[in-house]
């Protein structure tokens, strides 16, 4: 039967942890073809001409985000990043990417920009708790924008192991998940916030899914196919 796996949260950070572990594949390599997947639907959506700003997380997730303002500041898109968290506390993958857009002259801003695109890049799907404080102000404040959002991965706010929605979220026009589809982009309410959902590999080989049992699967238009043409009554 020809359906698809769906991952939880867990399971997905499983097939991340076999992919760089146990297979070598360099979780900054991953990265980059991620953030090249959101990078590439703003170019493909947006003139250069609009404005950009990256809200970040200090965790990989936010990683994602700096790789994306970078590659869309090199087109010659007006970028510019606010980052939300304490960067002592980054990880290593943030930091090297934070360090990649000092080297380059990026902006790293303070305060949230009046802008024509917002990236979230605030939480990847590993979130299991409340958003709360500046977490919070930061999803409020482009909720409340008239610009466009693109989500990394998942809307900031979702858990992406049950769509639920951790407080507040971030309502995206457009997200870019990673690997696998998530629990959390398909199940409601989760999947009213991602807006028009799109799914990239990203490079992450069959043998590391293989590895990892998962629970929940999809159908998916050829699956229809099997089911018997049926009178209209």
């Amino acid at each position: 039967w020809p359906m698809k796996n769906i991952l939880t949260s867990s399971e997905m950070k499983k097939v991340d942890t076999e992919t760089i572990e146990r297979i070598g594949i360099p979780g900054i390599v991953l990265m980059e073809r991620a953030a090249l997947s959101v990078a590439s639907l703003i170019m493909e959506n947006e003139p250069v001409t609009k404005t950009v700003q990256v809200i970040a997380g200090v965790g990989n997730n936010g990683a994602d985000g700096l790789a994306i303002c970078r590659m869309l500041y090199l087109k010659g898109y007006n970028t510019c990043t606010c980052v939300i968290g304490d960067i002592n506390k980054a990880t290593e993958d943030f930091k090297t990417q934070l360090r990649i857009n000092e080297n380059l002259g990026i902006s790293i801003v303070e305060d949230f920009a009046d802008c024509d695109i917002f990236v979230d890049a605030i939480f990847g799907v590993g979130l299991s708790r409340e958003v709360e404080g500046k977490y919070k102000d930061a999803v409020e404040y482009i909720n409340n924008q008239r610009a466009k959002v693109y989500a990394v991965d998942i809307p900031s706010g979702i858990d992406g192991s049950t769509g639920e929605v951790l407080g507040v979220a971030i309502k995206a026009d457009y997200t870019v998940t990673f690997g696998f589809h998530k629990v959390g982009t398909v199940l409601y309410p989760g999947a009213d916030y991602c807006g028009k959902l799109s799914f990239d590999n990203i490079g992450f080989p069959d043998v590391s899914y293989k590895k990892c049992e998962t629970v929940y699967k999809y159908h998916t238009s050829d699956d229809l196919k099997l089911i018997p043409k049926r009178p209209n009554y």
